[in-house]
Order: structure tokens, then sequence, then C-alpha cells
């Protein structure tokens, strides 16, 4: 009998582990090991800006963030140990979402023999182009919705802060309708603001501008999977569609395994993403 993979979930953008935790619940009663990571700074580590807790809208625009000090190595060592750790109980099923996607192809670099199978969900796989930032400017990610969001959501000058700050809890029920256009137009009013009280503020400024890329030799030879996500906003099908051929033109011996869910950005309740993860164990 083979062992049992265990499952290792990575989170995006001003997240944290908890929003695997409905997918993590339903993967361990179908009999998995399943964990999820908090990245440096995210989780019971994240930093919360006092501007932020008061709503103190000057406040937000200088208060400093030690959040800016994190680097991309900080992200990448991190996911790394965790790897390792849970490799010695088995294969380990590498999971992420969004900016995870960076984690994930960096980690694959470094410890491709202890990784059974990687998965992105509607995330950065950069493969021609070295940066999330290179990726972003890409016509493929531009949209309404997305100049909407910059518009409304932002607090401070990410080159003064050292961190991308957004203000989730914005009293402005504009703002708060642009978040939920971007991220999650498919929930009510309601659920979109429950969704953003679990996310944090801050991200590392210099993040965005790390070179992501996974190697043709290391992370290239990994078997993978690709969740498109078809409604999703922030990061569109087109993009998606993109890093998956750039990806298979990169190794072509080793191509994506391609699902569609019908989905915003933020993550679904939906059994048919717990079949394709419960498929690859």
């Amino acid at each position: 009998m083979r062992p049992q993979p265990t499952y290792v979930f990575v989170h995006g953008t001003n997240a944290n582990a908890h929003h695997w935790t409905w997918i993590m619940q339903e993967l361990a009663l179908r009999g998995h090991r399943t964990l999820a990571v908090d990245l440096p700074g995210h989780g019971r580590d994240a930093f919360i800006p006092d501007s932020y807790q008061r709503q103190d809208a000057a406040g937000l625009l200088t208060e400093p963030s030690p959040t800016a000090k994190l680097t991309v190595d900080d992200y990448v060592g991190h996911v790394e140990d965790v790897v390792r750790r849970a490799h010695r109980n088995g294969p380990v099923i590498l999971v992420g979402h969004s900016q995870g996607g960076v984690s994930l192809s960096l980690t694959a670099n470094r410890v491709p023999n202890m990784i059974q199978h990687l998965v992105y969900i509607s995330a950065f796989c950069c493969v021609d182009l070295p940066t999330p930032t290179d990726y972003v400017i890409q016509p493929e990610l531009q949209s309404p919705e997305l100049v909407e969001f910059f518009m409304a959501g932002h607090g401070g000058d990410p080159n003064e802060l050292g961190v991308n700050r957004v203000n989730w809890r914005s009293s402005d029920p504009a703002a708060l309708e642009a978040f939920r256009a971007l991220v999650a137009h498919t929930y009510s009013a309601e659920e979109a603001r429950t969704l953003f009280q679990m996310l944090q503020p801050d991200e590392p400024g210099n993040l965005p501008d790390s070179d992501a890329r996974g190697h043709r030799d290391t992370w290239g030879r990994i078997p993978r999977t690709y969740v498109r996500l078809t409604l999703d906003r922030l990061l569109p099908p087109a993009m998606q569609d993109r890093w998956i051929e750039e990806a298979d033109r990169l190794t072509p011996d080793n191509r994506f395994k391609v699902h569609s869910l019908e989905s915003p950005h933020f993550l679904p309740r939906d059994l048919a993403l717990v079949d394709i993860l419960d498929d690859l164990a």
C-alpha cells in the first residue's frame, strides 16, 4: 500500500491559512492529510496597523509596517520547511492560490524531489516573464474593475511604506463595492463583507518584483494541474490560459492537466474542486 500524500496549501495576497479551511475539511472527511501554511507576516503573525483598526484615514497613509521587511525568500523558505517536514510522512501535493503560485514555483525549484504534484488555482505561474509585476501590466490583466479597485482601496504610497496596503474595512460603500466587483462579484454584499473581515491590509511591496520563474529542470519535471476560475476578474481566464500555454511550451512532455470552475477569484465552496484534488492522491 503506497503512502498517502499530505496536501499542503499556500494562500494568496492578503489572505491566510483560514481560507483553505472548508477545502481541508472536505478532504479530511475523505481520509486525507491536509495542512495550510500561514506565510510569514500572515495569520496570527499578521501586522494590523492601529490606523486600520481605528479606521484612521490619515494614519493609514503613513503608519509604518514591519511587513515591509519580508521578502520572497522568507515566503519560500517557510513553505520549503513545511514541505520538508511533511515529506517525512510521504508524498506532498503542493497547492497554491493567486500569489501563492509564486511560492509554489520557487519551492519546486528548491525541492522538486519532495513534491508529487503541483496545483495552481487561478495562481501566478511565471514562465516567460520573470516577475508578477511583469504580468500585471500585460493587457490580459487590465480591466475596469482593477482600475476601480486601485482607486478605491489603497492606503499610502507603496514606495514610501514598503507595503501594498488595502483598506478592506473601509466604511465607503463605493470602495467595498469595488472590492466585491473585482474579487467576489458573485457573493452577496453580506458575504463579501464577511470575507473582507478575514483579510489583512499589508503585503510586502517588494514581492511582486521578485523573480518567480519555475525552472525547466526542477519545477518543470513535477506533474502539475491548473484549476481555471472562469469568472475571475483579478486574474482573468485569458491570463490563466497564458500561464498554462507558456508552461506547456517550456516543458511539452509535462503539460498541465487543466480543469475549469465557475468561480470568481476567491475560492469557491465547490465539491468539484474537492473532487479534483481528491483524484490526485
